[in-house]
């Protein structure tokens, strides 16, 4: 067995000692990297000029919808700088994504937000579409499966609050099938949200007073 020996002085941003990195980006699988497809957009809203903004954490954001209605019924502001989200953003928890907490910013949350803008926490990666014009509901299955959830599982670096770091998430392959779909797959993603966004209004017109 050959035993690799390396240096305080060799680590870099490319050479990290974290087994968990390296056992993700082995684990990634066949097809383009997530980070060919996608951006990470890093737009902050300062708690100083929110303008009334919703915020939205981690627990608002689930199986790829987004819990609006949730965040307007709790009570908490923003305290600290916050993260931009505009439509068609998909946002994915770093602190626990294996918890399916990833969600696409639909037309239909932002209008359940009645014209406030969305302010998410830090902990989200919050990506844009590295191609203008480019739909990225067609990635939520993707994350959303088996293997992606194994994968992101197994990435968490840190031991108190585990984070999954950037470059894993960005080292996930998707499948080339579901690239060259995606515009099919897409539409039925956003048809589907669609749906249950119009079915939770209603729900919740015959619950509330």
């Amino acid at each position: 067995m050959k035993v690799a020996v390396r240096l305080l002085a060799d680590l870099a941003p490319d050479f990290v000692l974290a087994p968990e990195r390296h056992v993700a980006v082995a684990q990634a699988g066949d097809g383009i990297p997530l980070g060919e497809l996608v951006e990470e957009r890093r737009d902050r809203i300062d708690p100083t000029h929110a303008n009334g903004a919703l915020v939205l954490d981690t627990s608002h954001a689930r199986d790829g919808i987004l819990d609006v209605a949730g965040a307007l019924r709790d009570v908490a502001g923003g305290k600290s700088a916050k993260k931009r989200a505009l439509p068609g953003d998909l946002v994915v928890s770093r602190l626990r994504p294996y918890l399916r907490q990833l969600a696409l910013v639909h037309p239909r949350a932002l209008a359940v937000a009645a014209g406030r803008p969305l302010a998410l926490s830090t902990e989200f990666y919050v990506l844009a579409p590295r191609a203008g014009g480019e739909d990225l509901a067609f990635l939520v299955p993707f994350l959303l499966s088996p293997e992606a959830q194994r994968v992101l599982a197994g990435a968490q670096e840190g031991g108190h609050h585990p984070r999954v770091p950037r470059s894993s998430l960005f080292a996930l392959r998707v499948p080339r099938a579901l690239v060259r779909a995606r515009t099919r797959t897409s539409r039925a993603v956003l048809e589907a949200m669609e749906a249950f966004y119009g079915a939770s209004q209603q729900l919740r017109a015959l619950l509330e007073p």
